[in-house]
C-alpha cells in the first residue's frame, strides 16, 4: 500500500513537470517618440478623462489597435522608462508615442527619438 502511494505521488510529480508551462507574451513595436506639454489655455485632460501628469503617454491609434491597448495599460519605452497609456493621438499619426512632460521648454528640447522599442507590460 505504501509503495502504491509513493508511486502515485511520483507519477503526479512527473505529470506536473511534463505539462507545458504558460509562456509570457511580449508585445512590442518600433516607434518614434516625442514629448508634449498642454497649452496654458487648455484644461489638460486626456482622452481617458484624466488630467495629464508626468508618466503618461499618448499613443497613435494604430499602436493602440495593434498592441491591444486599453487606458491604464503600462508600456516600457526602452531607455526612457515605464509610462501609463491615458491619451490617444490624432488619426493622422502612425507608429508614434508622445510622452507628457510638465515643462514646455523640456518638451520642445526633447525633440524626436526614432526607433525606440515600445513594449506592452502584462
Amino acid at each position: 500500500m505504501q509503495k502504491m502511494a509513493i508511486s502515485l505521488i511520483c507519477l503526479l510529480g512527473v505529470g506536473v513537470l511534463a505539462c507545458p508551462q504558460p509562456t509570457m507574451c511580449v508585445t512590442m513595436s518600433i516607434v518614434s517618440v516625442t514629448a508634449y506639454h498642454h497649452c496654458p489655455g487648455s484644461k489638460g485632460i486626456t482622452s481617458s478623462g484624466r488630467r495629464v501628469q508626468v508618466g503618461m503617454i499618448a499613443l497613435s491609434r494604430d499602436l493602440e489597435r495593434n498592441l491591444n491597448m486599453e487606458f491604464g495599460d503600462r508600456v516600457l519605452l526602452h531607455g526612457m522608462g515605464v509610462f501609463e497609456f491615458q491619451d490617444r493621438m490624432a488619426p493622422r499619426w502612425n507608429k508614434k508615442a508622445d510622452i507628457y512632460l510638465n515643462n514646455q521648454c523640456k518638451a520642445r528640447n526633447f525633440g524626436v527619438k526614432r526607433y525606440v522599442v515600445l513594449v506592452k507590460l502584462v
